[in-house]
């Protein structure tokens, strides 16, 4: 049976302003072994899938410095601190983003993106009847292109890898389920 490793100690060795890289010293269940292991601490995410009335997905593409490529994706950012709840931080991405405000907002799925050495989750929601209400207010370090993108295109950006960021797939993903397609992944009946 597997167990929980015990954590004897943490130390914080580095803060980036938007995640932490803590160094811990764990015990094993099964050996008893003492080792030094390093997590990254994030706060909480969060992807909104909006559609318009159209069945239009709102998609962005902006420069992604860790794959060093421009990505196609929902929008999305960081739970932030002052919002009350990850659904308020996906409201506020999507209309910052974008400039779109969607209706029945809900959540359709969460996990964690690496537990191996990221402590944050992945808060997915969805909000139908997104239509645009304003222009982009984006931040200093961000320059995104707005598209709409037909739900029915999706699964073939997939298959050709226009569409190929983890969390975003996932997103699509719990969409299916949530519409009850199960692992018939991105079937869509429009």
């Amino acid at each position: 049976m597997i167990r929980d490793w015990t954590i004897l100690n943490r130390e914080r060795v580095a803060d980036f302003r938007i995640f932490a890289l803590y160094k811990k010293q764990v015990r094993s269940p099964r050996t008893g072994q003492i080792r030094d292991v390093h997590a990254i601490q994030f706060p909480d995410w969060v992807l909104i899938l909006a559609l318009t009335p159209q069945q239009e997905v709102v998609m962005v593409r902006q420069y992604r410095h860790g794959s060093e490529q421009v990505c196609l994706e929902l929008p999305g950012g960081l739970v932030d601190p002052d919002d009350t709840s990850p659904q308020l931080s996906a409201q506020r991405e999507l209309l910052e983003e974008t400039g779109f405000k969607g209706s029945n907002i809900r959540l359709i799925g969460e996990c964690f993106p690496q537990p191996a050495i990221l402590s944050n989750r992945c808060f997915f929601y969805l909000a139908e009847d997104a239509v645009k209400t304003q222009q982009q207010n984006l931040d200093a370090g961000e320059d995104i292109e707005i598209l709409t993108v037909p739900l029915k295109e999706i699964r073939a950006k997939i298959e050709s890898k226009e569409i190929d960021h983890g969390m975003v797939l996932q997103a699509f993903f719990f969409l299916c389920l949530h519409r009850g397609q199960g692992t018939d992944f991105l079937k869509v009946h429009v």
